[in-house]
């Protein structure tokens, strides 16, 4: 064989080692990527459940924190020798030990994972603050969005569907969230700063939008939803 055919035979077999090992050594990359995004998926997956498990756990705690409230006024009430002074009292430490655990749940759940978890903590402590003081605790729309949007996760995206189905505007989500957390209507008069007859005509458009009758009870029919 003279040079020149040499020359040709070892660049062929050149070629075709370089473009196997390059076949072989994009095929391990391509397998790396695959893994590569596939644990970045499964670890947003993780992050995702962890953030609505919070949001229910979070949503509990409000709930027995609004028990507590309850049982302290009643005990207010009640002489410490009666039997119901007692059943109060075993109560509320019931209850003060469910939100314990809740926090120990929430604390867990927020270190399980590699990545920060943005929790709404804000969105609960809100909610008290309105309970207790309506006339004087103003939401900025930054709040207001926190708040709708945690209320929307909790209640199965029902403010999303209002949205879409009846194009309830934004004022209006924000009474359908009130109501869903069981606001009576003389706090969700403080909370919007309204008169009885201001309230009343949103409430009036926001029936109409969602195609109610008259005898239809909104605040029952969002509570229901």
């Amino acid at each position: 064989m003279d040079n020149p055919s040499s020359l040709t035979f070892f660049l062929f077999c050149f070629c075709w080692v370089a473009l196997i090992a390059g076949a072989v050594l994009g095929y391990i990359i391509g397998i790396r990527m695959a893994r590569n995004r596939e644990r970045h998926r499964l670890v947003k997956e993780k992050i995702r459940k962890n953030k609505v498990a919070i949001y229910h756990y979070q949503k509990e705690k409000y709930d027995y924190i609004e028990q507590i409230n309850r049982l302290e006024q009643d005990l207010q009430n009640l002489t410490e020798e009666s039997e119901l002074y007692k059943e109060r009292v075993s109560d509320l430490e019931y209850y003060k030990r469910k939100v314990r655990e809740n926090e120990q749940v929430i604390e867990r759940l927020s270190s399980a994972s590699s990545e920060t978890i943005e929790l709404p903590v804000d969105a609960f402590s809100l909610l008290l603050q309105l309970k207790q003081d309506p006339v004087r605790t103003n939401l900025s729309r930054q709040e207001w969005m926190e708040l709708l949007r945690t209320t929307d996760l909790l209640f199965n995206n029902f403010l999303t569907e209002l949205k879409q189905k009846s194009g309830i505007t934004r004022h209006e989500e924000e009474i359908c969230c009130l109501i869903k957390w069981n606001f009576p209507r003389k706090d969700q008069m403080a909370v919007f700063n309204n008169t009885t007859d201001a309230l009343t005509k949103s409430k009036s458009r926001l029936k109409k939008r969602l195609q109610l009758d008259e005898k239809t009870d909104l605040d029952q029919f969002i509570r229901m939803y």
